[in-house]
């Protein structure tokens, strides 16, 4: 048994400097962090630095989770009031046109048909990068966080619609899933109006149980408490576990939107260890001799990517012509909204572990992942460096 806590300990002490390199070298290379973790993690097995564990492997998880809850902080439901009737209009049309054109690309070329949940994608993570880099201001990222938003959710409902057609196909298990489903939506809704009633009457309470002058860490113990506990009754349901995670963060975000240190406090709770250890983890599943010997994996990876792009320029152009008075934006926001890093690879990771795909299918996801974290971040970069607008 020591010898056993022994091997953990040592693979967690490499892990933990690996960690603690991939910043620096972020820096130094222009590459987006998450990307450099996986190749970390990659080379790191390939030239036997360190080997998989089963306690690593529950910790990559729970990093993954953890992932799941600080994107769900990014959705305040309140803002869904701001957006207006007449966006969410476009919003409609343009995902309806995006899952179209995924569902005829998995149609025309016989792909997976996991394939229609993961090219329209999304996550705010690099979105949120981009805001840091170049500002709300521009119409094409304030349009993409929006946009991101929206997606981000209905990415949840397909990972969850995903594990219950595979799970149980088109049987009555399959229906029952989905009903419970939308029955916990419907509950969650309900909880979510009887808790603003709840501060509206009492608001003193919502102070009690996070107060401003917070000694005791009541915050951090609070979001812990959610973040399991939905967890595991959204697995107790027989439903994805990420929508547990998820819903726990929009709580936080919806009705505890005074405590911004608290943000801070989770994302270095997050980032400084669980979620870096996911992405490593993710990078060990890629076997390096497996993509040297099969360079057709690499040509697959560009592939997704380039079918993402165009859907998106495809539905943008289409839905939201008016918002996009110059081509240059359209490009923008079409790259911009192309790098949902964490949720494709998420989709693949439950795609092979469902049996919706299989290892190449695998390998070509995280290297599409790779490829629109390093290439489309320069693209972004040099399209909006050299592509000027004529005034």
């Amino acid at each position: 048994m020591e010898e056993v806590i022994f091997h953990n300990l040592i693979t967690f002490a490499i892990i933990s400097i690996l960690i603690v390199v991939a910043p620096f070298l972020s820096k130094v290379s222009r590459i987006p962090i998450v990307v450099v973790e996986m190749f970390l993690g990659a080379f790191g097995v390939y030239f036997g630095l360190f080997h998989i564990t089963e306690a690593m492997e529950i910790f990559a998880k729970i990093g993954f989770l953890f992932l799941m809850f600080l994107c769900g902080m990014e959705v305040d439901l309140r803002g869904f009031r701001q957006l207006g009737k007449d966006f969410l209009k476009y919003a409609v049309l343009y995902f309806f046109v995006l899952y179209l054109g995924a569902c005829s690309i998995v149609v025309i070329f016989g792909l997976p048909h996991i394939f229609i949940a993961a090219l329209p994608v999304m996550s705010l993570g690099m979105i949120m990068a981009l805001i840091r880099d170049y500002g709300k201001d521009e119409p094409w990222l304030n349009l993409a966080l929006r946009i991101g938003i929206v997606g981000e959710l209905l990415s949840i409902g397909a990972l969850v619609f995903i594990n219950g057609i595979y799970s149980y196909g088109l049987t009555f298990e399959l229906y029952k899933t989905l009903l419970v489903l939308f029955g916990f939506v419907i509950v969650i809704g309900m909880i979510f109006m009887l808790i603003k009633i709840l501060f509206w009457w009492f608001p003193n309470f919502k102070i009690f149980l996070m107060p401003y002058d917070d000694t005791q860490n009541q915050d951090i113990r609070i979001c812990m408490m959610l973040f399991f506990v939905l967890i595991v009754a959204v697995m107790w349901l027989g439903l994805e576990n990420v929508l547990g995670a998820f819903l726990a963060g929009m709580i936080i975000a919806t009705f505890f939107p005074y405590k911004h240190e608290l943000i801070h406090k989770l994302n270095d709770i997050g980032f400084g260890f669980f979620v870096p250890l996911f992405f490593i983890n993710v990078g060990t599943t890629l076997k390096i001799d497996i993509v040297l010997h099969n360079p057709k994996l690499l040509y697959y990876g560009v592939l997704i990517a380039c079918s993402m792009i165009f859907l998106r320029i495809l539905a943008a152009g289409i839905a939201f012509r008016k918002y996009f008075i110059h081509t240059r934006d359209l490009v923008l926001y079409a790259f911009s909204d192309s790098m949902p890093l964490t949720f494709l690879v998420a989709t693949a990771a439950l795609g092979l572990e469902l049996g919706a795909m299989n290892q190449n299918t695998y390998y070509a996801f995280l290297l599409a992942a790779m490829f629109e974290g390093v290439v489309f971040i320069v693209i972004i970069k040099m399209i909006y460096t050299f592509w000027k607008i004529k005034k």
